[in-house]
């Protein structure tokens, strides 16, 4: 068997006409990259990933099913039994010009983020870029010493700190998954794996320690508290803190001051 095999690509676009046109205007074999298949959403890449290799992926953002950045971020997950997904290299073609996605997909690994309409040329640098880094990675002999952190183990805490900064808001599972740029089930199974808890329980966490914090401080009416951390409706806040707790609000508070 040969040592240094063909570099192989996939594309993922839920546009066919984009398929298509990157699959034929796109010069693959004068940039000696083979084109192995074309997906039309990240659900049917991962698959065949699972199961097949690629070493390059040029990918869209946003698509039904699973997104790019979700597909890169379950790719490195399984990187434990499959060293080669940890190496694959990623591309993203995006018509959303949101800073955030750069710094998701750059801070994941992608090698480059281009926003749609991008020239052919652009696009052909770019796949350069990812075959060399790909060789670099396939001649390296030692170990790496990377990534210092699970993309999963990032997404985690990204999703932890915008608990504790939105803790107050009206919440939901949904929107922190949409600013993670992953879908819901997702961000539920990795709240789970990595915490033993849920979406639910975290949020409930993080409001009774708000609320006990702020009860602490006698010059902060009771009703403030429930409105600060979500609860706008006073009888509504004593009820669910009492559950949480086994003390009322004031109880809570009278315990405090008595020492």
């Amino acid at each position: 068997m040969e040592n240094h095999r063909q570099c192989r690509a996939i594309i993922i676009d839920d546009e066919e006409w984009i398929r298509e046109g990157l699959s034929e205007h796109i010069d693959w074999d004068k940039l000696g990259i083979e084109l192995v298949r074309a997906f039309k959403d990240g659900t049917e890449a991962f698959s065949y990933l699972e199961k097949e290799t690629a070493d390059i992926i040029l990918s869209d953002i946003r698509m039904p099913n699973m997104s790019g950045l979700e597909l890169l971020s379950r790719l490195r997950e399984r990187g434990a039994g499959r060293p080669d997904l940890t190496q694959v290299k990623v591309i993203f073609l995006s018509g959303f010009g949101d800073f955030k996605y750069a710094q998701e997909a750059l801070r994941l690994g992608a090698i480059d983020y281009l926003l749609k309409p991008t020239e052919v040329e652009e696009i052909e640098a770019s796949l350069l870029k990812a075959k060399r880094r790909h060789e670099e990675s396939f001649e390296r002999t030692a170990p790496a010493a990377e990534p210092a952190e699970e993309p999963s183990s990032y997404l985690i805490k990204k999703a932890l700190q915008l608990l504790s900064d939105r803790y107050h808001e009206d919440l939901h599972l949904s929107d922190l998954a949409a600013e993670l740029f992953i879908t819901p089930n997702y961000l539920s199974r990795l709240f789970r794996q990595e915490t033993g808890k849920s979406f639910v329980e975290l949020l409930m966490e993080i409001r009774l320690e708000k609320a006990r914090a702020m009860l602490t401080q006698d010059m902060v009416k009771i009703y403030e508290v429930g409105l600060a951390v979500g609860y706008p409706n006073p009888r509504y806040f004593s009820e669910w803190f009492q559950k949480n707790t086994g003390m009322s609000p004031g109880e809570y508070r009278n315990l405090y001051f008595r020492g």
